[in-house]
């Protein structure tokens, strides 16, 4: 069966400061500019390692804010429609080579699995989990920063593009900052 991973940079969800540099992540553009407005938009551009809880504070403030359009947990509010052009082919069973890039450590936990982009629900058991994620405490494992996960087969649920997406999440608590990366799933 084939899945089909668009990799939505979210600005890679950042919460602790980081963003999936490998596979290809979503980009800002003109549908996540009409939904999210031109400040959070800004922000984004000027810094895709950004938080999300900062993008949900300037988002609140704004009037070109649209709060039902612009789901920033949900790759940061970044749209498919921006990104029609990063689809990216895999199989199931399929190595998927991870690499993320962390300018500021902050203790938490992470993981990734693929999320129904409708409900931003999980649709699949995590692909990788990491009880503790860039601790303050210690050097980043290499294993945090480069990592492979295997895709499932959710061609029942993800068979239209845009469907479904893989998700980075990053979550820390120390620095309350919440931060992931979903790429397009079919």
């Amino acid at each position: 069966m084939l899945s089909q991973f668009v990799c939505l940079a979210f600005a890679t969800l950042a919460a602790g400061h980081g963003i999936i540099t490998s596979p290809t992540a979503r980009l800002a553009g003109a549908a996540m500019k009409a939904v999210c407005g031109q400040q959070v938009n800004n922000n984004l551009q000027s810094n895709e390692y950004g938080d999300i809880q900062q993008l949900m504070q300037i988002g609140a403030s704004q009037k070109d804010f649209d709060p039902a359009s612009c789901n920033l947990s949900l790759c940061k509010g970044l749209q498919f429609d921006d990104n029609t052009a990063n689809i990216q082919n895999f199989t199931a069973g399929q190595v998927v080579p991870i690499k993320v890039d962390i300018q500021a450590k902050h203790t938490g936990t992470a993981n990734v699995s693929i999320v129904d982009t409708a409900s931003n629900t999980m649709i699949s058991k995590q692909l990788i989990y990491f009880p503790v994620y860039t601790s303050t405490a210690t050097d980043i494992p290499r294993n945090q920063t480069q990592f492979n996960i295997t895709m499932p087969d959710v061609s029942s649920q993800c068979s239209t593009s845009g469907a479904c997406v893989v998700q980075w999440w990053w979550d820390s608590r120390e620095s309350d900052q919440v931060c992931c990366m979903l790429p397009n799933v079919k």
